[in-house]
Formats: C-alpha cells, sequence, structure tokens
C-alpha cells in the first residue's frame, strides 16, 4: 500500500488542529503548591479524574480566576501558539466553562482575624497586580466589629462584618493628607477593601478575594 506522503501530512496537521481545540474537563485543588519555573511561583494542582492523584499543572489558564479555597471542574481547550518565545510553551490552555465550583474551606471565626496588624504583601485589583511602595498598607480588625488600617498615604477606620468567611468591610474613613507616593495604591487597596471579599488562611498568610480578579494577600505583622 502507497501513501500520498504531502496528503497525509495535510491530515494529521488537520488532525492535530482539532485535538488542540477539542475542550477536555479537569478538576482543580483548592489549594496551589509550590513549584519551579522562570521563577518560583505557585502551580494548580489537577487531576482529569476524579479519583486520579493531584498533579502540578504550571500552566496559565487564560480566562479561568481561581480563588482558592474553592475545588472546580472546568472545561479547557488547548491552542496553539504561532512562533512562540525560545525557551516558553508551544501553546496555551483557555477555559471554555467553569462547571463547578465549590467552596470546601471552613467558616471562619472572628478571633482568628482580630487582634493582629496584618501587612500587605499582594494586591490585585480587576487582575491586574498593583505595586506595593515603601509605604507598606496594613489591616487590624478588632473583636468588637472595628476595623482599621494605614492605606499607604493616609490612616482609615470603618467598621465590618463577618458571615462564615465573608467578610463586608463599610462606613470607611480616612485621614486627609496628601502625598507624593503612596495615593495610587492606597487608593485601588480601599477600593478592594470596599468589596465583599472571601477570607482564607493559607501558609500562614491571610488571602482575602472578591470576584472579577480581586485578591489581596497579607503576611502577619
Amino acid at each position: 500500500m502507497r501513501f500520498n506522503r504531502p496528503g497525509l501530512l495535510l491530515q494529521l496537521l488537520v488532525l492535530s488542529i482539532i485535538w488542540s481545540s477539542c475542550a477536555s474537563t479537569i478538576y482543580i485543588a483548592p489549594k496551589q503548591a509550590d513549584c519551579t519555573g522562570a521563577s518560583d511561583q505557585k502551580c494548580y494542582l489537577i487531576r482529569r479524574n476524579a479519583g486520579e492523584n493531584w498533579i502540578l499543572h504550571n500552566e496559565e489558564i487564560k480566562g479561568f480566576d481561581y480563588e482558592p479555597g474553592f475545588s472546580y471542574k472546568i472545561k479547557t481547550k488547548k491552542e496553539s501558539i504561532k512562533n512562540p518565545l525560545a525557551g516558553t510553551s508551544s501553546f496555551r490552555f483557555i477555559l471554555v466553562e467553569v462547571l463547578e465550583k465549590n467552596d470546601v474551606t471552613d467558616d471562619m471565626d472572628i478571633e482568628d482575624l482580630a487582634n493582629k496588624e496584618w501587612k500587605l504583601e499582594l494586591l490585585k485589583q480587576d487582575r491586574v497586580e498593583v505595586g506595593i511602595e515603601t509605604q507598606v498598607p496594613t489591616l487590624k480588625f478588632e473583636a468588637d466589629g472595628k476595623v482599621a488600617g494605614f492605606g499607604g498615604c493616609n490612616s482609615f477606620f470603618g467598621s465590618f462584618t463577618l458571615d462564615g468567611r465573608t467578610i463586608k468591610i463599610g462606613d470607611v474613613g480616612t485621614t486627609r493628607k496628601l502625598c507624593e507616593e503612596g495615593m495610587e495604591l492606597e487608593n485601588a487597596y480601599l477600593k478592594v477593601l470596599g468589596i465583599e471579599v472571601r477570607a482564607l488562611f493559607s501558609d500562614s498568610k491571610l488571602i482575602l478575594t472578591g470576584d472579577g480578579g480581586n485578591q489581596m494577600i497579607f503576611g502577619y505583622k
């Protein structure tokens, strides 16, 4: 039997495109794991079937807003990248659909939050990381429902409620200093603090996450 080689190569190319665009279902664990890429980072833990062991997945999933503390079942597809940069992957993962999102984290007690001064280590507003300057924002919860802290230029104060692990901060007031540095950071910080967030402890960090790619990570000061 003789094969038409150009025709065979074309068929294989078509099949490769079809396979790369086919959607597949994966499960994602509620906690990420340390891994190494271009630098030390956190990677997803995934599995194809519910009974399998978790494995590291160090590729970004475009369009997927991961929130620690939730387990996921999602549908993704692989897309080829034309002319990838040297040393980078030749394909990317793209979210097709979130099939399940389940909160698997225990409720938080107010005593877990209170009487500690939390120091901001990472801030994302609408999925974009905001740089933290020399004046690092802080946050302090009180057992009586009061909250206070430093925004990067001004001190602030207000109240909060805790329901399960959902935190709502309201009635926020600030001092009224104008600073050459820290104002942009403070505006972003207070805006994210003003939305409803979900709290989680992970590796001695306090993680506050809101919808739309808003997130704050604090260490204990």
